[in-house]
């Protein structure tokens, strides 16, 4: 309903009353004066407004308080002395406010107050330019939940690599924040940092939602992600017409995880890699190490388990690692030599493109990982973080294989490690002919690889082959060059 009603007494021969005006939706809030008469209210933009209090002086009707563009919660507010008038002023502003406005405002719902007998009170531009800022973004994040609830999209099937979480709980080489916050596996140790990794990019919903939050909306995405990946996927598994009262999907997850434990799998320590390492240089025996990151596992799941075409998207940083094109000779060959290598290290994230892309892939190739020695992805900053590196290399001949070799070959001479062979950048997997005819000409106790996805495949056949040791160094090397982790 809408229209003015006009309610006061008399006391004392002077009249004091209020005002109440009312708008299309029935929104505005109340609208009270007192003083020495009647005094009348014009509201502008008020259709979400909540309750007004304006308090002034007047001999006659004619002292009106002003609520200008109060559309949002908290707005700007002045009261004072305005041009005198002889009732209610015009509410055509009012009358134009639309539903939508309203509708917000029934939300919003807060009540504005004006200090009382201050008639020359104002606020400023400032708090009003804030109070609107803060509206829009209150509206925008309502309406990506909005968004959300009206869009539900139904769970992965555990079967399939996207049924994965996808935050990963890798060590944080493996990783790179996104500048809203966003957790993401980066590219073999970084490789991908600045051409962008498997999960570099968020998808289409979650950029949306970043955008259209602004800033600080990262909180709420963040809440509405928990529920999509939590109680919304416990929803699915609920009958119709009933509900699991005070089970949160933190405590099933719980109870789910104590049934599993028993498939727990212990990888390979930092310590425990070290004391192999320095058990096969002491007794001269071949050893291989090698590492699979998101590079490797894209690699083998193109054509395999995933379409040629997603994997170019996914993995933009593929010709930088050394694989231009994922050929079936290189899967064939990286397969054989992850097969083959002593030690293979597998990510420790749950994310899509690493330990979701892990098990499919190794299952596709006939690998059964259950006979393979595993360690984590990240020994190499393990045993750089653990103070182990330097104890390896120490009295041992070295050979660097990398583009980083000969500054990396510096940088170790400095700390007394003896370098006997510097063979500098590897150009993709069709150079590892060349690369392996100049290692056999050098003599070594162990190799260190910094060669991108080619690593995987020198290693295993120095080992293989030269009967050395061989260690998928990885970026450690970058880092260690340019100051960024100190040895």
């Amino acid at each position: 309903m809408k229209g003015t009603v006009r309610a006061g007494s008399s006391k004392g021969g002077s009249s004091t009353g209020g005002v109440i005006r009312i708008s299309k939706a029935g929104r505005t809030g109340v609208v009270l004066s007192r003083g020495k008469a009647s005094t009348a209210e014009r509201v502008g933009k008020a259709s979400m407004a909540g309750s007004v209090i304006v308090a002034g002086k007047a001999d006659r009707i004619g002292n009106v308080g002003n609520v200008g563009k109060a559309s949002r919660p908290g707005g700007g507010i002045r009261v004072g002395k305005v041009a005198r008038a002889r009732g209610v002023g015009k509410t055509d502003k009012a009358r134009r406010s639309s539903r939508a406005a309203g509708e917000r405002a029934s939300r919003a719902g807060g009540a504005a107050l004006a200090p009382p007998a201050q008639s020359r009170l104002r606020q400023g531009p400032a708090p009003r330019r804030r109070a609107s800022a803060q509206g829009r973004r209150a509206a925008a994040r309502a309406k990506q939940r909005t968004a959300m609830r009206r869009a539900p999209k139904p769970a992965p099937q555990a079967s399939s690599p996207q049924a994965m979480p996808a935050s990963g709980a890798g060590p944080a080489p493996r990783q790179t924040t996104h500048p809203q916050g966003v957790v993401v596996p980066a590219g073999r140790e970084g490789a991908a940092a600045s051409a962008g990794s498997a999960n570099g990019v968020p998808p289409p919903a979650a950029e949306h939602a970043v955008q259209a939050a602004g800033p600080g909306g990262y909180a709420a995405g963040y809440r509405d992600g928990v529920f999509a990946g939590g109680e919304a996927l416990v929803a699915q598994h609920i009958p119709p017409d009933h509900i699991l009262p005070a089970v949160a999907a933190a405590d099933l997850i719980a109870a789910g995880f104590r049934q599993y434990a028993p498939s727990l799998t212990r990888l390979t320590s930092p310590h425990e890699m070290a004391g192999h390492i320095m058990a096969a240089l002491d007794a001269q025996r071949p050893l291989s190490v090698v590492r699979l990151g998101d590079g490797e596992l894209l690699t083998l799941a193109a054509d395999t388990v995933l379409p040629a075409a997603e994997v170019q998207e996914l993995a933009p940083f593929l010709p930088y690692a050394g694989v231009p094109c994922s050929t079936p000779d290189i899967r064939a060959t990286l397969a054989e030599a992850i097969r083959g290598a002593d030690w293979v290290g597998v990510p420790i994230s749950r994310a899509p493109t690493f330990q979701g892309l892990l098990f499919p892939v190794l299952r596709h190739f006939g690998i059964d990982w259950s006979r393979l020695k595993l360690t984590s992805s990240t020994i190499n900053y393990s045993l750089h973080q653990s103070r182990l590196l330097l104890p390896i290399l120490q009295g041992r001949r070295v050979l660097l294989i990398g583009s980083q070799a000969a500054e990396l070959g510096a940088l170790l001479q400095l700390h007394g490690v003896q370098v006997t062979g510097i063979i500098p950048a590897v150009a993709g997997m069709a150079d590892i002919p060349r690369v392996m005819q100049l290692t056999s000409e050098h003599t070594f106790d162990i190799a260190l690889v910094a060669a991108g996805i080619p690593a995987v495949v020198l290693c295993r056949r120095i080992g293989g082959e030269l009967g050395s040791v061989a260690f998928d160094f990885g970026h450690l090397a970058d880092k260690l060059v340019t100051g960024e982790l100190q040895l």
